[in-house]
């Protein structure tokens, strides 16, 4: 008489399979994925371990001045808005924060809010547009921006608004130096490069 096989060791032995089969599909997806990372990273150039220090600290100087030289060069940028302000507002304590003080700009610039203030007039829409070509430091602490700096087209209005007269747009490269007055960078002086 023949016996049939157990059903209970049957299945084992196909849960059995069935586990090895998923452990080996799992196996083979990790290693692929491993494989892959490995595959995608940028190699790292070899370097001489005695020149690493070096090369660390001039990469690291250099980003350092780059990041300086982009934050003095905003700035400038902000002090011409500023500027701008001071002009349309007629606002002479704003003015004297875009200026060191002797600066022959905050003469020139206090003499045309005069004017205006005088007139009862302001310049209504007035913007100076900024275009930096270059930002060094000369080595006496000051900082020298060369830039165009435009003077958009406004209006002169009267104190109620009647227009008076359009001003022209107008731009000039300026080879600017800023200073560090009272912990914040300033102009020091504007001229033809």
């Amino acid at each position: 008489m023949q016996t049939e096989p157990d059903p209970s060791s049957q299945s084992s032995a196909e849960s059995a399979v069935g586990l090895t089969f998923v452990a080996v599909v799992l196996v083979s997806l990790f290693v692929a994925g491993s494989l892959g990372v490995v595959a995608t990273r940028e190699a790292a150039p070899a370097v001489d371990p005695g020149q690493e220090p070096e090369a660390a600290t001039v990469a690291a100087a250099s980003t350092a001045a780059v990041q300086v030289r982009d934050r003095i060069v905003t700035r400038f940028s902000e002090l011409m808005q500023l500027r701008a302000i001071a002009l349309r507002e007629r606002d002479l304590r704003l003015l004297e924060s875009v200026y060191a003080p002797g600066a022959a700009g905050l003469a020139r610039d206090r003499a045309e809010i005069a004017r205006l203030r005088s007139s009862g007039r302001r310049l209504d829409g007035l913007r100076m547009p900024v275009k930096v070509f270059n930002a060094y430091r000369p080595g006496n602490g000051s900082w020298v921006v060369i830039a165009r700096v435009g003077r958009s087209p406004a209006r002169l209005v009267t104190g109620s608004g009647r227009q008076v007269r359009a001003t022209r747009a107008r731009a000039a490269v300026f080879r600017c130096t800023l200073v560090k007055q009272d912990g914040s960078w300033r102009v020091l002086r504007f001229a033809p490069p």
